[in-house]
């Protein structure tokens, strides 16, 4: 039996080398962007129970791909949950992307994130109340 129970897949991001080609592109397709963040270079659109969000290429595991890495999401049962699936990755071979805190992002939740072997980056997330 796992040590931690998986609640959800969520907060699909892309990463583009092009930002303001795909920008343009993804405001065409679904409208004008919902999130944004002060000081930031990412966009967000919500798709029904949760997020798409763009960020520059930079920002990615590979900044000559476009994307330039996939990443998703994974919510947990509670906060402490975050820690110990972090720390599962990490021991799997997983890179840290950033160690568990608690931070705001479209809401507050203690979150954390790691890059797989392969370039993919897995957010690991639960909500705070």
């Amino acid at each position: 039996m796992k040590p931690f129970t998986i609640v959800g897949l969520n907060f699909v991001s892309l990463y583009m080398r092009d930002i303001e080609a795909a920008l343009a592109f993804y405001t065409n397709v679904f409208g004008p962007h919902e999130y944004t963040e002060e000081g930031q270079i990412l966009y967000g659109w919500r798709m029904g129970s949760t997020w798409l969000t763009m960020f520059p290429s930079i920002a990615g595991t590979d900044t000559e791909r476009n994307p330039c890495n996939t990443e998703f999401g994974i919510q947990v049962e509670t906060p402490e949950h975050v820690d110990v699936l972090y720390d599962a990755l990490i021991a799997a071979g997983a890179t840290s992307g950033m160690s568990p805190s608690d931070t705001t992002m479209y809401d507050k939740m203690r979150f954390s994130c790691v890059d797989d072997p392969f370039g993919v980056r897995i957010d690991v997330y639960c909500p705070l109340v």
